[in-house]
């Protein structure tokens, strides 16, 4: 067993956990006397496929709050000097934020945890648990019902604050769990096996609340709440295998033969629906009248289908047309998608 205290330390006095499970193999590159200058950065570059919040996340919501709301856990070196062995990411945050302000004392210590005289099996356990057993994360249902709750006493922007994340994010989980409530949830009360509504629909809704989805919906029932109405009856007869599949409901409904198919029955899902749209390699339909889901589509196709002698071709320059071509249309969807992010 190891004694506990908890108190604020001072961040110069904290050094990386060199044997961070996240970083160690990337630190093995440096040189040992570089190791514990450079831990810092490599925790900064990116934890995004990581259970919990992502790291710009969190730095915003550091920021925001002006602190962690939960203490970093530490053991004592020699020197008056500690360790990380949970909460590296944290504490990489906090250095970099005295970096850029050092008059800023809000970031001069970390709240901690410090545990004296662990033994190293202690210190195994700890790092077995923070980084393979990490916090349970709330549903995305969940998430929809707390903000739900905290809009009687909070605006977006607040809550938005304090998590780090973007305002319509926020936004978006609680109408989505508006919509879920009042066109989903419904459909099985009164039943007598009723167990509640599948919460992992719930992505379902969120897709559904986009604006291009919406605007389909209002358009062809005359009023959302009559699109939303039906939504929710399809989502629970099965009519999208997965959440992504939502988004294809604007191409099917822009295109009379697949919406009637979706709507009367004819076809199951809106998969099959898809599947009645006129493809850009028909004869009949000219490139310039593709819809952008045809092109992205057929596109897509093409490039996974480049075989060894087409990709060497490329690399030696041979068709450096078609590789300035794919350059420029990366250039132009990464330009289009950060702004459909934003």
């Amino acid at each position: 067993m190891s004694d506990s205290t908890y108190s604020d330390i001072d961040i110069n006095l904290i050094d990386f956990d060199l044997d961070n499970p996240r970083i160690i193999k990337e630190l093995a590159s440096h040189k040992k006397d570089k190791q514990m200058e450079n831990a810092g950065a490599l925790l900064l570059l990116s934890n995004n496929d990581q259970p919990g919040p992502a790291r710009e996340e969190l730095q915003k919501s550091i920021q925001a709050h002006g602190g962690i709301w939960e203490p970093i856990q530490l053991v004592p070196l020699s020197d008056n000097k500690y360790k990380v062995v949970e909460g590296n990411t944290r504490l990489a945050i906090y250095k970099q934020f005295n970096k850029a302000n050092p008059e800023d004392i809000r970031c001069h210590k970390i709240s901690s945890c410090i545990h004296d005289n662990a033994s190293k099996e202690k210190l195994d356990d700890m790092r077995l648990l923070a980084h393979f057993m990490p916090k349970k994360q709330w549903s995305m249902y969940a998430k929809g019902q707390y903000i739900d709750s905290l809009t009687q006493t909070k605006d977006f922007k607040d809550i938005a604050e304090i998590l780090g994340g973007k305002v319509s994010t926020i936004r978006d989980l609680k109408n989505a769990y508006i919509f879920f409530v009042k066109h989903f949830e419904v459909l099985f009360q009164g039943n007598a096996n009723y167990a509640g509504a599948d919460e992992s629909k719930f992505s379902h809704f969120v897709e559904a609340g986009k604006s291009g989805i919406s605007l389909a919906l209002e358009s062809h029932f005359g009023s959302l709440e009559k699109g939303h109405e039906e939504f929710g009856k399809w989502v629970k007869n099965g009519k999208f295998r997965m959440a992504i599949h939502v988004r294809q409901l604007p191409a099917v409904f822009n295109n009379e033969i697949a919406k009637q198919a979706f709507l009367d029955g004819t076809v199951n899902t809106i998969e099959d629906a898809k599947e009645l749209l006129p493809k850009a390699g028909d004869v009949d339909v000219k490139l310039n009248d593709a819809a952008i889901e045809e092109l992205a589509e057929q596109l897509t196709k093409k490039i996974n289908s480049v075989d060894r002698k087409a990709m060497e071709l490329m690399k030696g320059g041979e068709v450096q047309s078609t590789v300035d071509s794919l350059y420029l249309l990366a250039l132009d969807l990464t330009k289009l998608l950060d702004e459909i992010d934003e």
